[in-house]
């Protein structure tokens, strides 16, 4: 018979209310964790040793349950890493830390190495199991965090490369700081630059190189396509003028040159990506000691910090340029937060479209009315910090949940301060979820002190939401959207600003569209 198992919900702990054995059925059936979808489940005893797991654990782990079963408890780590890299100390450990003090443990990120040489990030859970008031084990639940690390780190990227629009560096030292950043804050092993030079030889001169640099040598590649050194992802990048990923390196039959070296130095995937610091015909290569890192989102964020680094080496003290700058900063990050986001890619550009024609039909400035634009470009950049499962989650957010997507317009505010974008783009940010009434969040404002850009960007992101599918929601169209606003103008949203918003409907205002992009995969 199956112990029964309750979950006390102030304190997030499973008691066990009869005898052995425990197993990771009771826990999940009577413990209600059935409903939590997509999520490893492990189970270990007092001693820390494997004694269960569900069927999503094999294959989210790429193993067995006969190999995860085991009598030693620290067998099956995996060898998890913080987010910096750094190794777990054991008692940093979700399940040592539960089983030492009793008490649950939530949201912990883990960098996780499978068999695969894939690496995957998780948000892990950890729940002591009690039995008459004694830890018996800890069942830890894994949740996938791998593209929600991914993008905070292109974030983080792209806002290393804009802390440079000002400083006015040379071509040199900008190439310099992006292959820096590019191992420090994107964690990457290896990056350089290569300048491809013309004459018979189609050298490719490195220029500039971060990380695990013994790995490079002179003469190393080049572009032509009569050469060995000028077959692999490199050369091709330079000649078709188009990005080439590699995400198994040993497989790659054009990497035979390298083969010996690139497993010498565990080098596992790559990507070449063309650049123009300058003007120069040059290439942007990157390495990463693990298989499949550079999927859809990793380059296409990639893609948007090399744009972001042209833009930067390329523009001078002239307003027209630095508005320039500004603009590819703007739209990198609303790329990064909307990437792979099938219910919200295009969603920020729209609320920015909507809320410059309601700050025209207000009388704003042409200024004003263009960075209240730019804020509602990137009103949800803080939406980087949260689980896609929170995001495309098909039903009703749970309180926790709630609490956690409560979090991402003081997030957004932290990341445009950071970039240094002119006010009012942080605190629209910020404020784009109070209302009038001090029923919004993330600090209950009311009236006045809720600024007017963001009181407009309020209603243009109420309005966009319903008129589009959400995975919680249809669509409910244009016609309610607008009816919600109107219904609640004064109250929770500024009258004027609704006014304005049913105004430019009546006269013609309609959404626009999005682009998409592709790359070559080797």
């Amino acid at each position: 018979m199956v112990d029964t198992l309750k979950e006390p919900a102030s304190r997030g702990l499973i008691v066990v209310s009869s005898a052995p054995p425990l197993t990771l059925e009771g826990a999940l059936i009577e413990g209600n964790f059935l409903e939590v979808t997509g999520t490893a489940f492990v189970l270990r005893d007092g001693q820390g040793r494997v004694v269960d797991c569900n069927d999503r654990a094999e294959r989210v782990f790429q193993t067995t349950r006969e190999d995860l079963l085991s009598d030693d408890p620290l067998r099956v780590t995996w060898n998890p890493v913080h987010e910096d890299g750094k190794p777990f100390e054991l008692d940093e450990l979700p399940s040592v830390w539960s089983l030492r003090t009793g008490d649950p443990l939530y949201g912990v990120v883990q960098g996780i190495e499978l068999p695969s040489g894939e690496q995957r990030w998780f948000s892990v859970n950890s729940y002591p199991v009690l039995r008459g008031g004694v830890v018996e084990g800890v069942l830890l639940a894994y949740l996938d965090a791998t593209e929600r690390v991914r993008r905070g780190r292109l974030v983080s990227l792209l806002l290393d490369v804009n802390r440079l629009n000002g400083e006015l560096l040379g071509a040199q030292d900008a190439v310099r700081h992006l292959c820096a950043s590019l191992v420090a804050t994107g964690q990457f092993a290896l990056a350089w630059v290569g300048v491809a030079r013309p004459g018979p030889d189609a050298a490719i001169d490195i220029i500039e190189s971060a990380g695990v640099t013994d790995y490079l040598f002179m003469n190393m590649v080049s572009w032509s396509s009569s050469q060995p050194s000028g077959l692999g992802p490199t050369g091709i990048a330079v000649r078709t003028n188009g990005t080439v990923v590699s995400n198994d390196l040993s497989n790659v039959p054009m990497m035979m040159p390298w083969r010996d070296r690139l497993a010498h130095f565990g080098l596992r995937s790559s990507i070449c990506i063309p650049f123009r610091p300058g003007g120069e015909r040059s290439v942007l290569v990157v390495y990463d000691r693990h298989r499949n890192t550079f999927d859809e989102l990793t380059v296409s964020g990639l893609q948007n910090v090399v744009g972001e680094a042209e833009r930067v080496i390329a523009h001078g003290n002239s307003a027209r340029e630095l508005a320039a700058a500004l603009g590819g900063t703007l739209t990198a990050l609303a790329r990064v937060t909307e990437a792979r986001d099938p219910y919200t890619a295009g969603h920020q550009s729209r609320v920015g479209s909507l809320a410059a024609a309601i700050a025209v039909r207000l009388g704003m400035e042409a200024a004003l009315v263009e960075r209240i634009r730019e804020a509602g470009a990137v009103h949800d950049v803080g939406k980087v910090a949260l689980a896609s499962e929170i995001l495309t989650k098909p039903g009703r957010l749970t309180d926790l949940e709630f609490r956690m997507m409560q979090r991402h317009p003081a997030i957004g505010h932290e990341i445009l301060v950071r970039a240094r974008l002119p006010w009012p783009i942080p605190d629209v940010a910020h404020q784009h979820h109070e209302r009038l009434n001090g029923s919004g969040y993330p600090n209950g404002l009311i009236g006045n002190d809720i600024i007017m850009p963001a009181r407009i960007v309020a209603v243009a992101d109420v309005v966009e939401a319903m008129t589009n599918h959400r995975p919680y929601r249809p669509a409910v169209g244009l016609e309610r959207a607008l009816d919600e606003v109107a219904t609640h103008a004064g109250e929770l949203y500024d009258a004027d600003v609704v006014r304005c918003c049913l105004d430019v409907f009546a006269n013609g205002f309609v959404f626009s569209g999005e682009e998409e992009a592709s790359l070559f995969i080797v």
